[in-house]
C-alpha cells in the first residue's frame, strides 16, 4: 500500500508548502498530495480552504486576492514560528522543483470551471507529460484528482490519457458505478469511513476492474490496518512516518 503525504508532511510542518513538501522527500515519502485553487487573477496556487484566514496571516477568499498580494502573506507561523518565511507556494513553482522526485497527486480544489484547463495546460509546459505512467503511484509521476464531478470529466475530456481519480464523500453505488462507465474513470478515492469499504463484493469488481482504488481522511493507526487489509493501493496521511511502520 502506497503511503501518499497529505499536502506534505503535514504532522511536522505548514501543510501545502515547500517545508512540507521538502520534509516529505527528505524522509522518502516522495508521493505528495496538494490542493490547487486559482487567484483572483487565474494563478494556480497550493492551498486548501477556499479562504486564506486558517493558513496564513491574510484574510478573504482565495478567488478574490490577486497573486501579487497572495504570494506576500506568511504560511507558516500559524504552525510554527520558525516556518515564518513560508509562502503559498504556485503550482508552476511546484511543479518546476520536483519534476524528478515526486509524485504529485493534484487535487483540483476550488469549483471554480477554468481550473482544469490551467492545470493540464501547466503539466504541459513544464515538460511532466514524460512522467505518464502504467503505475498509477510511479516516481516521478502525477495524477488528478477532484470532489467535482466536473472537474474530472473536463480532464478526462481533455487529456484522456492522465490519470483521474474521483474523490468521494458518501456517494451512493449505482452512481460510481454509472459514472465510472460512462466517462472511463480509472480511480476513486472514498474517505476512509465510507461505508463503501464494508462492501467487499463492490470492491472486489472495482478491482477486477482494474480500478485504482485509495482513500482519504485518514486519522488513526486502525485506518491505516483497515485498509491495508482491504488492499487499496494508497492512502493519504499527515504522518506518513507513523503509518510506514505498521504496513
Amino acid at each position: 500500500m502506497n503511503l501518499i503525504a497529505h499536502r506534505g508532511f503535514s504532522s511536522k510542518s505548514p501543510e501545502n508548502t515547500f517545508a512540507s513538501f521538502d520534509m516529505a522527500i527528505e524522509n522518502g515519502f516522495n508521493i505528495i498530495e496538494l490542493d490547487v485553487q486559482l487567484t483572483k487573477d487565474k494563478i494556480p496556487v497550493i492551498i486548501h480552504d477556499y479562504k486564506v484566514d486558517r493558513t496564513t496571516d491574510g484574510q478573504g477568499m482565495v478567488n478574490e486576492i490577486k497573486y501579487t498580494d497572495i504570494i506576500k502573506l506568511d504560511g507558516g507561523s500559524w504552525f510554527d514560528k520558525s516556518f515564518n518565511k513560508e509562502r503559498i507556494p504556485t503550482l508552476e513553482k511546484v511543479l518546476d522543483k520536483y519534476i524528478e522526485n515526486a509524485h504529485l497527486q493534484i487535487e483540483l480544489k476550488s469549483d471554480d470551471l477554468d481550473l482544469t484547463e490551467v492545470v493540464i495546460d501547466l503539466i504541459r509546459s513544464k515538460g511532466w507529460i514524460k512522467n505518464l505512467n502504467d503505475n498509477p503511484y510511479a516516481v516521478p509521476g502525477f495524477s488528478i484528482t477532484s470532489f467535482n464531478l466536473r472537474h474530472v470529466i473536463n480532464t478526462i475530456r481533455l487529456v484522456p490519457d492522465f490519470r483521474v481519480g474521483w474523490l468521494l464523500n458518501n456517494i451512493k453505488k449505482n452512481e460510481i458505478f454509472e459514472n465510472l462507465s460512462k466517462y472511463k474513470i480509472g480511480m476513486i478515492i472514498p474517505n476512509v469511513h465510507d461505508d463503501l469499504w464494508n462492501d467487499k463484493d463492490f470492491l472486489n469488481t472495482l478491482l477486477d476492474k482494474k480500478i485504482t482504488v485509495c482513500a482519504w481522511g485518514t486519522k488513526t493507526i486502525e485506518d491505516v490496518k483497515k485498509m491495508k487489509s482491504l488492499g487499496v493501493n494508497a492512502i493519504t496521511v499527515d504522518w506518513p512516518d507513523v503509518a510506514k511502520r505498521i504496513i
